[in-house]
């Protein structure tokens, strides 16, 4: 940038512009106010305004996940940094891109009543703290930031305290470099990928487990091009959900999440490649469907190898770069095309679904749903009871365009990130498939997407409170009382928004969704769903969360 740039603030915004910003999710305050006010005066990039710092960080993070950019947000000091808790724990355990722009309170003024400990709050959200203490060293420390999250190391957060915010920019301090892209891996090791080569030929039932370490395209399609010569079904994890969905060995998602027929297939295998995935226990169901077989791990960090589950071949690199070597050295040797092996047989993990009843049953709203939904649609899925059978039916062909976000376990975050994400892809419409209380949680950015005319659809699945707890509750033989919540007409709530909406109460209601092709702008739809159902396999995963009183037959 130009050498005319005269104090820090102006000198962030410069580095924003040189690292082709294109939007700030920001909630203004005393600390950010010039920043924001300069940004928007004196450069394109836009700036979208949420109603609570944890919704900015969430549209930042669903930006970062949809569009593969930094998801920039600026919040103020104290309290804003504080309300972006949960959002912020939720990026960091997605490893989402968020770039956080924090300033802090001004130095030395001890006394200040929103100072608090900001450097020890970042550190515990799991996020990468730059502190910004010397107006010398604004480009140095706005690049490790956008270096820390282009590497793929999830959320950073710029701290910059007030004053020296406001300072002049010492003379001499040049012009900012944007941020380098990371260096690619180094390639695996030839002996290893001979060895894992190896132990795939040898296998008489090998399987392919893909994570969100392949990235679409190429990478995938070398991944497709190895099952084949080995006649290997492929299984993926949950995150790299749609992954080479149109492949014909492709089985689904692997765990409670996903396709039984997928974690069957691993548990039957003598040797599973993962391939750029953690394997961590909710894919591969408390680590027992890896634990018949050879385990060969792929992954460019070594540190996530054998983590959650032991490997018997750690191979470090690139996982496509290492399918591609696999493929090369496997369809060089000239051997014959080996047997396919037949999936094993087992009960689907998806419990049939009465039909008719009313309320509607959620697999049948989530059924009917995923039936209007076009291939390219772009879904964000929050936490919750209901999420269960969402996750497990709504379908993706492209991990790019799916999104969950229960990394944290938290509810009450799809609305932020669809937002993020109608943004990252202008002019597409974004589905959110979200509870009532994950709504409540979140209530307020409904003005948002009003605001800035969202093409969003909400997917709203209303059990009347909370559906997990109320589960946990009767499986301890507790009253369920407190988990029943009265809550206003959802629909009278998001048309007072300014939002047309639509309440689904019974099976013959789903016809409304056929309305969803011809929707121009934001819509609700408030889907009274059976609260009696309880999904098996998230009772499987509760109970792996501590609810040791869940291991009673769950009903269907």
């Amino acid at each position: 940038m130009s050498e005319d740039v005269e104090d820090v603030t102006g000198a962030v915004v410069a580095a924003l512009v040189a690292e082709d910003t294109d939007v700030i999710f920001a909630l203004m305050g005393d600390g950010n106010v010039d920043l924001l006010a300069r940004t928007a005066t004196g450069t394109d990039i836009t700036l979208v305004h949420a109603c609570h710092e944890q919704g900015a960080v969430a549209m930042a993070d669903g930006y970062a996940r949809f569009s593969g950019r930094p998801g920039v947000a600026s919040v103020t000091h104290g309290p804003g940094l504080s309300n972006t808790a949960t959002s912020l724990l939720t990026a960091a355990a997605a490893r989402s891109g968020v770039v956080l722009l924090a300033p802090d309170t001004p130095t030395g003024d001890l006394d200040h009543p929103q100072r608090f400990d900001q450097r020890g709050f970042v550190g515990a959200a799991g996020a990468y703290f730059r502190p910004l203490h010397r107006p010398g060293t604004v480009y140095t420390d706005t690049a490790a930031v956008f270096r820390h999250v282009r590497a793929g190391r999830g959320p950073a957060v710029l701290n910059a305290p007030t004053d020296v915010m406001h300072a002049r920019l010492p003379a001499g301090t040049g012009s900012y470099e944007p941020s380098a892209a990371p260096p690619s891996p180094p390639p695996p090791d030839p002996r290893l990928v001979a060895e894992a080569a190896a132990a795939l030929t040898a296998a008489r039932r090998p399987a392919i487990l893909v994570g969100r370490g392949v990235a679409p395209g190429g990478g995938a399609t070398a991944v497709g091009d190895l099952a084949d010569l080995l006649a290997a079904p492929i299984a993926t994890t949950l995150k790299a959900k749609g992954l080479l969905a149109h492949h014909a060995r492709h089985l689904g998602v692997a765990g409670g999440l996903g396709s039984g027929r997928a974690g069957r297939v691993l548990a039957e295998a003598d040797c599973v490649l993962v391939l750029g995935a953690s394997a961590n226990q909710w894919t591969t169901d408390g680590g027992t469907v890896l634990s018949g077989g050879t385990v060969v791990q792929v992954d460019r960090d070594g540190e996530a190898i054998g983590r959650h589950s032991a490997a018997d071949l750690a191979v470090v690199g690139d996982a496509a770069a290492t399918a591609g070597a696999l493929c090369a050295l496997i369809g060089g040797t000239g051997r014959p095309a080996p047997d396919e092996w037949t999936v094993p047989d087992g009960p689907d993990q998806f419990v049939p679904a009465a039909p008719g009843t009313s309320p509607v049953h959620p697999r049948l709203a989530v059924e009917a749903l995923d039936a209007v939904l076009p291939e390219d649609r772009l879904l964000v899925v929050d936490a919750g009871h209901f999420g269960s059978y969402a996750q497990q039916t709504l379908r993706s062909w492209d991990p790019r365009r799916y999104a969950f976000t229960h990394d944290f376990g938290a509810i009450g975050q799809a609305l932020g990130v669809a937002i993020g994400a109608a943004v990252a892809c202008p002019g597409e419409r974004v589905t959110a498939v979200l509870g009532d209380g994950c709504l409540m949680m979140s209530l307020s950015e409904l003005s948002t997407v009003v605001r800035y005319h969202i093409p969003l659809t909400l997917f709203v699945m209303n059990d009347g409170g909370y559906g997990q707890e109320r589960h946990s509750l009767t499986a301890k033989g507790l009253p369920d009382t407190e988990a029943w919540h009265a809550w206003p007409d959802i629909g009278d709530v998001a048309r007072g928004f300014g939002i047309p909406a639509h309440c689904i109460r019974s099976v013959r209601d789903l016809d409304l969704l056929q309305t969803l092709p011809e929707t121009t702008g934001p819509v609700l739809f408030d889907v009274h769903i059976d609260p009696e159902p309880r999904n098996p396999a998230f009772a499987e995963i509760a109970h792996r969360l501590g609810g040791a009183a869940l291991r009673q037959p769950p009903s269907t």
